[in-house]
């Protein structure tokens, strides 16, 4: 027995549509929020193992994340900044509003928790400064658990004090955006991390797994 869609896809080949274009990926939801007098709609959960998936599905994103028992809830992590860029640009290019990484003044406006205690540093030279605190933040502690476990801001945000830490679109101060090595990532411990590329014969002392509870949340102008 034929299937409908099939014939639905043969008719339009035959009167000269091509092939039936496939469904706009689900758009992530955006909440509407003021930051320092300008709005910005912004994400009102980290990306999801199953939104992730969707990027994985089309080929545009590397199928690193590990089963869950639910996916459509679970915050997607272990991702380094170029997966985080992957999934945006896989995005952007499936919807007609562009989305993008939050920069750290962004996210500090959003509400979050009450800023942390510095750490003493460890280099005092100032080419060393993106790595002066790192490794003193404690692990985020116990899995990662479902969207909205954690708080919720006034204007609707949830997880920000989550124990997912998110990329943003901030390199270490001084280094060229086109070619940083070091950002920003913000959440229930925010520092500094290397960007993590995979691959050990081009990554350098950037290469390695980023730490496994990494993830990202979208903002929208």
């Amino acid at each position: 027995m034929i299937k409908t869609g099939t014939i639905l896809a043969v008719l339009a080949i035959a009167i000269g549509l091509g092939p039936m274009a496939k469904p706009e990926a689900p758009r992530i939801e955006m909440v509407p929020v003021i930051i320092n007098g300008r709005p910005l709609n912004v994400a009102p959960y980290e990306v999801s193992v199953a939104q992730w998936q969707l990027c994985v599905d089309a080929g545009a994103c590397d199928d690193i994340m590990k089963p869950v028992a639910r996916p459509e809830l679970t915050p997607a992590t272990g991702l380094n900044w170029f997966d985080a860029d992957e999934f945006v640009q896989w995005y952007n290019a499936t919807h007609t509003t562009a989305v993008r990484l939050p920069t750290v003044a962004e996210w500090s406006g959003l509400g979050g928790p009450m800023p942390r205690k510095k750490s003493k540093l460890l280099f005092d030279d100032p080419r060393l400064a993106w790595a002066a605190t790192y490794g003193q933040m404690k692990s985020p502690g116990g899995p990662v658990r479902v969207q909205g476990a954690w708080s919720k801001s006034s204007s609707g945000i949830h997880d920000l004090d989550g124990n997912v830490w998110e990329w943003t679109a901030s390199c270490i101060e001084g280094a060229d955006p086109a070619n940083c090595p070091a950002a920003h990532v913000v959440g229930a411990h925010d520092t500094i991390l290397s960007v993590f590329v995979r691959e050990p014969a081009s990554g350098g002392c950037s290469s390695g797994a980023p730490p496994t509870h990494v993830g990202l949340r979208l903002v929208e102008d």
